[in-house]
């Protein structure tokens, strides 16, 4: 499977990002680092004087400077310590020396999409399909932009060519499966991911995919598949999120799901003891469902005093302590709920009540 710097998990997060598809970058992808900073030759040669892998790829050049391949491995060194100028110049040496070859703009492709200028990846990754239209690494990274553009026929047209070139590619099957999520077909969309588990048994992704599919019908499959994925990545704390909330939810349907929850959550803060969302859901779930007040305000201060903004935290640590009569402590919160969140109507009415009140 190539390396996709993680790409429709990345490609869901820029979903913001589409403005960038309407125009070019206002640079013209200027060959400027992640710090805007370009370097001398002199400078750059010093940062990797030392390195022994970047001499090898140098000598690699000096005895082969007609080998296109030596410049963009070249260029993925730059590339992976985010020295964009020099990767592209690298890219553009082996341009000179062979244009015809796919895995040039696939690598270009790639490189301004890690720096979220989609509108130039997705370019490049069309020019990689113009010069090799069977290129599989080029036809899924192109048909991942797709599926967020709405390009629906032509991501299935993709996938359907990616197929044919090769049926055990697992990526194609789960990339028809975010297709066929995008389109409201979720029936097929599970199928397709259930497949790419059947030809990829490790594949984390898709194994996500079909819990939140499962979870989204409150069907006990969920946890199954999440605790699959927990098994490929004991440390994903999206995995035990995600299973931990579906405990949640089916939760008064069997009372012990909170228990199970908590320690999703609990093995969430082992991880990342800073993770403020499993703090404030065990403070809900102490709160709304077990009516355990001061455990809950206990979880909600550790959400405020992790995030400080986190207006819900205070107002629902004012329920707490409005439901242990702690009255001042409850007017307290919910001020400051309003103070965060002028607009906040259920903080406005705890405090009408706690005033009203006194």
């Amino acid at each position: 499977m190539y390396n996709r710097f993680n790409f429709m998990r990345t490609l869901t997060l820029l979903f913001s990002l589409w403005s960038l598809l309407a125009v070019h970058s206002c640079d013209g992808g200027s060959l400027k680092t992640s710090n805007d900073t370009i370097l001398s030759e002199a400078e750059r040669d010093s940062v990797a004087q030392l390195d022994s892998v970047f001499r090898a790829l140098n000598k690699r050049i000096m005895d082969n400077p007609n080998d296109f391949n030596a410049y963009l491995d070249r260029a993925r060194y730059w590339g992976d310590r985010e020295f964009y100028p020099y990767a592209y110049s690298d890219i553009l040496r082996a341009i000179g020396v062979d244009s015809t070859q796919a895995s040039i703009y696939e690598l270009r492709g790639d490189l301004y999409f890690k720096q979220q200028k989609v509108k130039e990846a997705y370019d490049d990754y069309t020019m990689c399909l113009r010069r090799d239209s069977l290129y599989i690494k080029g036809l899924l990274k192109k048909t991942g932009i797709d599926i967020v553009l709405g390009n629906y026929e032509v991501a299935r047209g993709q996938l359907n060519t990616a197929l044919r070139v090769n049926e055990y590619e697992p990526e194609a099957y789960y990339l028809r499966g975010r297709l066929y999520k995008t389109m409201g077909d979720t029936n097929t969309a599970a199928s397709s991911y259930k497949t790419a588990i059947e030809v990829d048994p490790d594949y984390y992704d898709a194994y996500v995919e079909v819990g939140l599919l499962y979870a989204a019908k409150k069907n006990e499959l969920a946890k199954e598949y999440y605790s699959s994925a927990i098994g490929i990545r004991p440390r994903s704390i999206e995995a035990w999120y995600n299973k931990a909330m579906f405990l949640q939810e089916t939760g008064s349907k069997k009372k012990e799901r909170y228990k199970e929850a908590f320690a999703c959550y609990d093995s969430i803060l082992e991880i990342d003891p800073k993770f403020v969302a499993a703090h404030f859901n065990k403070g809900f779930v102490f709160l709304e469902y077990l009516q355990q007040y001061d455990s809950a305000s206990t979880y909600f201060s550790n959400a405020v005093a992790i995030f400080p903004e986190y207006y819900q935290a205070y107002y629902n640590r004012g329920l707490c302590n409005e439901s242990l009569n702690k009255r001042k402590e409850a007017e307290s919160d919910y001020r400051q709920a309003l103070a965060l969140k002028p607009d906040y109507t259920d903080a406005a009415i705890a405090l009408g009540r706690i005033v009203d009140g006194k």
